[in-house]
């Protein structure tokens, strides 16, 4: 069945906020969604893996190379220099996640990216 697993980025606001009630109320809203998550995962039978959201912008899902630079939010397109693959950012991020959940990173079309797969990172 579609989404028995899930993978999502195990990620903390605390860099977003300036002050600290806002950094509470981040950390809150974070929190409460993933305990929702997490809850109604349990209760489904589904299994959720929390990945460290640590570089998945600058990774390349498809031969796992890492850009030298953060992309800027404005680039919304990763282009891999060392491979050639080019897919939207948001995808490609959610094909590193799913590889490092040990996951097959499919994208939402169902299709498998070409070339070889992601290593799985730590």
């Amino acid at each position: 069945a579609d989404h028995d697993v899930i993978a999502v980025e195990n990620f903390r606001p605390k860099f977003l906020a300036k002050s600290t009630m806002a950094r509470k109320a981040a950390d809150a809203a974070i929190g409460a969604t993933k305990k929702a998550l997490l809850e109604m995962a349990r209760k489904h039978g589904r299994v959720v893996h929390l990945v460290h959201p640590a570089h998945t912008t600058m990774d390349c899902a498809r031969c796992g190379a890492r850009t030298k630079h953060a992309l800027p939010l404005s680039e919304r397109t990763y282009a891999c220099a060392a491979c050639g693959a080019v897919s939207p950012r948001d995808k490609n991020s959610a094909r590193v996640m799913l590889a490092r959940a040990g996951l097959n990173p499919a994208g939402a079309d169902g299709a498998r990216p070409g070339g070889t797969l992601f290593r799985q990172a730590a």
